[in-house]
C-alpha cells in the first residue's frame, strides 16, 4: 500500500541573497482534512538582520529548528481539534520516531493555545503580556520537544518532569529569581485551566525550589558627572530623542505607552499640563502630570508642538510629529547606540531619565507628595518604595564633602 507523505522538511528561501527583501524558512505539511498539502513560511524577524552572513546563518538555524520541530511529531494543524493525523511519514529519520497521531494526543502545546486563547479574550491583559505568556510557554513546550516530550499527552506531564524543567530554568539557563517565580505561577495557571477543563486530575507544578539568585539589569539613573555629555551628544546628534528623554525627566511619562503614543491635543500649551489616559497610564488611572516652566518654554519656542495638527503623535516618523507613531523600539535603540558610542554604562538606559528625574527632584526639595502626583502613583508609600528601589539613598555629606585620597 502506497504511504502518503505528510511533511516536507523545511528548506531556506534567501530571494536570491537580496537582503532588501523577506527571507523564509518553508516547509509543508499535510491537512488531514482535506488531505492536501499546504505550504507554510516562517519569517522569524530574519529580514532584521542586515548582514549576509548574519542571516544566512539565522535562517539556517530557523529551518533546524523547524526541522527538529517536525521530526519530534510538532505539526502546525496540533491545535485545531478538527484535525486527526493518520498519514504515515515516508521520510528518514520522521518514520522511526512516530507511526499515527490522534486527536486524542493533547499535549502541552495543545493547552498552551487554548488557555493563551482565552486569555486574549480578558480585555484587562496588554498585548506585551500576552506575548510573555506565549514566549515562556513556547519555551517549555521546546524544552518538552528537545527532551522527546512534545508528544506527550498532557496527563503525563507529571510534577517530576516539571522538576526537570525549572532544573533547567535554574541550573542551565540562571535565570533570577523573580523570572523563575513567574515561570511557576505561569504554569500553575496553564495546568489548572487543563484541570478545569476535566483533562488531568492534579495541577503537577509544586515543590519548586526557590531560587534566590539577582540578575539586576534595571536601569539606573544617570551620574550627574555623565549628564552634561550625554545631554550635548544626544541634543547635537538627535533632537527627537532630547525631546523624548525630556519628557520622561521633567513629567516622569513612561516610555512605552505613556510617552511614546502622546498626542498633541494631549499637552495643554496654556495650563502647563498632560493629559495621561487611563488606557495608556500603567496604573490604569487617568493622570495630569505638570510641565515645569522651563520646559514648557522649550516646548513651545523651541519645539513649537502647538504648531502641529492636535491628532498628530509627538513622536513621528521623520524626526517630528506625524500622524504615524514610531516602533516601539525605536526610541531605546537609539539611546543604547549612542550611550556605546560615549562608552557609558550599560545601567544607563531610556528609562533611566524618568529615575533621574525623581532622584534630582527629591534633591531640590521637591515634597513627597508632588512626586506622588506626578509619577501617578496610588499612595505615597508606592512613591517611597520607588524611591528607595530605584534612586537609592545618596549622603550629600559624604558625596561632597569626603576627603579626596
Amino acid at each position: 500500500m502506497r504511504r502518503n507523505k505528510i511533511a516536507i522538511l523545511p528548506e531556506v528561501n534567501n530571494c536570491g541573497g537580496d537582503l532588501s527583501k523577506k527571507w523564509f524558512v518553508y516547509y509543508s505539511y499535510r491537512d488531514p482534512r482535506n488531505g492536501k498539502m499546504k505550504r507554510f513560511k516562517a519569517y522569524q524577524g530574519l529580514h532584521k538582520i542586515k548582514d549576509f552572513e548574519g542571516r544566512t546563518e539565522a535562517a539556517i538555524q530557523l529551518k533546524n529548528e523547524y526541522a527538529a520541530k517536525l521530526k519530534n511529531g510538532w505539526n502546525p494543524f496540533m491545535d485545531d481539534e478538527s484535525a486527526i493525523y493518520e498519514d504515515q511519514l515516508q521520510y528518514k529519520n520522521i518514520s522511526r520516531i512516530y507511526g499515527k497521531m490522534k486527536m486524542a494526543n493533547k499535549t502541552v502545546s495543545y493547552y498552551s493555545s487554548k488557555f493563551i486563547a482565552q486569555k486574549k479574550t480578558e480585555s484587562e491583559l496588554e498585548p506585551e503580556t500576552i506575548s510573555t505568556y506565549t514566549s515562556k510557554l513556547r519555551i517549555f513546550s521546546l524544552w518538552l520537544d528537545k527532551n522527546s516530550m512534545g508528544n506527550y499527552d498532557i496527563t503525563v506531564v507529571d510534577n517530576l518532569i516539571v522538576l526537570q524543567f525549572f532544573d533547567y530554568l535554574i541550573n542551565d539557563r540562571q535565570l533570577a529569581g523573580n523570572s523563575i517565580k513567574k515561570y511557576r505561577q505561569l504554569l500553575q495557571d496553564m495546568f489548572e485551566f487543563a484541570r478545569k477543563s476535566g483533562s488531568i486530575i492534579t495541577n503537577p507544578v509544586y515543590d519548586i525550589p526557590n531560587c534566590k539568585r539577582i540578575n539586576d539589569q534595571s536601569p539606573r539613573p544617570i551620574a550627574e558627572f555623565d549628564i552634561q555629555d550625554l545631554k550635548n551628544a544626544i541634543k547635537k546628534e538627535d533632537p527627537q530623542l532630547w525631546l523624548a528623554i525630556s519628557f520622561e525627566y521633567y513629567c516622569f511619562l513612561r516610555p512605552g505607552k505613556e510617552l511614546r503614543l502622546l498626542r498633541i491635543g494631549e499637552i495643554d500649551f496654556t495650563r502647563g499640563v498632560i493629559d495621561v489616559e487611563q488606557l495608556r497610564a500603567k496604573t490604569n488611572l487617568e493622570r495630569f502630570p505638570t510641565i515645569p516652566l522651563v520646559f514648557l518654554k522649550e516646548l513651545r519656542e523651541v519645539y513649537q508642538l502647538q504648531d502641529y495638527p492636535r491628532d498628530y503623535y509627538v513622536f513621528g516618523k521623520n524626526g517630528k510629529p506625524g500622524p504615524q507613531e514610531l516602533g516601539k523600539n525605536n526610541m531605546r535603540t537609539r539611546f543604547r547606540n549612542i550611550r556605546k558610542k560615549l562608552r557609558m554604562p550599560d545601567g544607563y538606559k531610556y528609562y533611566s531619565w524618568k529615575h533621574t528625574g525623581n532622584g534630582r527632584a527629591a534633591d531640590a526639595g521637591i515634597s513627597m507628595k508632588a512626586l506622588q502626583d506626578q509619577n501617578g502613583h496610588t499612595s505615597i508609600q508606592t512613591t517611597e518604595i520607588y524611591m528607595r528601589h530605584k534612586i537609592g539613598r545618596v549622603s550629600t555629606e559624604i558625596r561632597d564633602k569626603f576627603p579626596e585620597l
